[in-house]
């Protein structure tokens, strides 16, 4: 026995609209469909639009309006890096070393300049961002990659954050993890602009990031292993490196003996001091002669002495005149011993200078002796004026180095070919 299952209701929907099924026509309303606006497709921002607004915020920057300036750069930095709107490499160099030079010239305001200007939780945000290197995460969060980031906002990026940030650590781990993901996106030697960025950023990290890190070690080893310099330029960077070391330590010298003469005279003035209330809390000074009232008493002592000896009028005129008789036959024979001294020096220094005087002017009748005095005097002065000045001295030792070490090592290849 079949079970009729009864058909189900149709929907209210379809009995109030179309419903063919039920046989019946019915009034047909008109349906109300909601009026939702369509999603506008994304406005891709051209390149000239990115060149205007860099250049309305240069002039708002050069004009001490930064915080309209970042205002107006802020929606561009991340433009100018997009694919879609394909920017050439120069104009978004530009915009991001704007946008550094807006942060390192509000980093470097005072606090009442840069409350006045920024107002003082903006100002302390931006000032945060720059010292703990938040702004390199920002570059890698535009770029996407850390190895795409072009080398020049890289190369500013650093000089930004030696410039404020408080713990050099941090730029080195941002520069090594750059340049663990740089080498297949940097470019290659065929690219020369590449290359000479790539340099940059090795003397930037060699020469100033490891230094403030004071890794000096291990700067030298970096630089003997890295393919990025020549080997011209591993010699210029060791020599560097030692003279860099050296007045790190000549300073640190030069500061500890001032701190320890400035620790030996407050030592003395306390003293001094201490002295000095003691001698005003003793009770009485009276019962103990000072050497000031000492000098008096033995003034005194030797005035009356003096008196008494005036009584013998006879014997101190007879006494003074055989003194004044030693007196003399002494000087005499001192005299005539130093003149005879002093005629023996006089006649060998007047022989040799008037030796020296005729060999000078017999050299200077002929032209030859007068080219070679002249450079002579020449090349005296400037010795003189190379080793009284420090930089020179400096730059004289680097040369000298280098020279020696090609030296050798020109006579380390020799030798390997005489031996082969």
């Amino acid at each position: 026995m079949l079970r009729v299952i009864p058909y189900p209701p149709p929907p209210r929907s379809m009995i109030n609209g179309d419903n063919r099924m039920s046989g019946h026509h019915t009034h047909q309303q008109p349906r109300m469909v909601p009026n939702v606006p369509k999603a506008a497709p994304e406005q891709v921002v051209a390149p000239a639009t990115v060149s205007r607004v860099y250049r309305a915020a240069t002039n708002l920057f050069l004009t001490r309006r930064l915080p309209d300036a970042l205002m107006a750069l802020q929606p561009i930095i991340a433009d100018s890096v997009s694919p879609r709107v394909r920017c050439s490499r120069t104009l978004r160099i530009k915009v991001w070393s704007l946008y550094f030079a807006i942060l390192d010239a509000t980093a470097k305001m005072g606090p009442e300049e840069g409350k006045k200007v920024w107002g003082a939780q903006e100002w302390r945000r931006i000032v945060s961002r720059v010292r703990s290197g938040a702004i390199w995460n920002e570059a890698v969060q535009a770029y996407g990659e850390e190895g795409r980031i072009d080398g020049d906002v890289v190369n500013t990026l650093v000089m930004l954050l030696l410039a404020h940030s408080q713990d050099q650590t941090v730029t080195q781990k941002k520069i090594e993890a750059y340049l663990s993901a740089a080498p297949s996106l940097l470019g290659s030697d065929d690219d020369p602009k590449a290359v000479s960025q790539r340099v940059k950023l090795m003397e930037l990290y060699i020469l100033h990031v490891l230094p403030r890190v004071g890794d000096w070690e291990y700067a030298r080893e970096f630089t003997q292993m890295s393919p990025d310099l020549d080997e011209e330029q591993k010699d210029a960077f060791q020599a560097t490196l030692d003279a860099l070391q050296k007045d790190k330590e000549e300073a640190e010298r030069y500061s500890q003996e001032l701190e320890a003469r400035k620790e030996a005279e407050w030592e003395r003035e306390k003293q001094a001091e201490q002295e000095r209330q003691k001698r005003e809390l003793s009770p009485s000074t009276s019962a103990h002669p000072t050497p000031r009232r000492q000098s008096v008493q033995g003034r005194t002592k030797r005035s009356k002495a003096g008196s008494v000896r005036g009584d013998n009028p006879t014997e101190e005129k007879t006494a003074k005149k055989q003194a004044r008789t030693r007196s003399e036959d002494t000087r005499g024979t001192i005299s005539a011993r130093n003149g005879a001294s002093k005629n023996k020096s006089t006649t060998s220094l007047f022989s040799t200078t008037t030796a020296l005087l005729s060999r000078l002017q017999s050299q200077m009748y002929t032209a030859h002796g007068r080219f070679t005095l002249l450079r002579t005097v020449i090349m005296l002065a400037m010795v003189v004026w190379m080793t009284s000045k420090r930089r020179v001295r400096e730059k004289v030792r680097r040369l000298l180095m280098l020279a020696w070490i090609k030296t050798t090592r020109t006579v380390g290849m020799g030798m390997k070919v005489t031996y082969i």
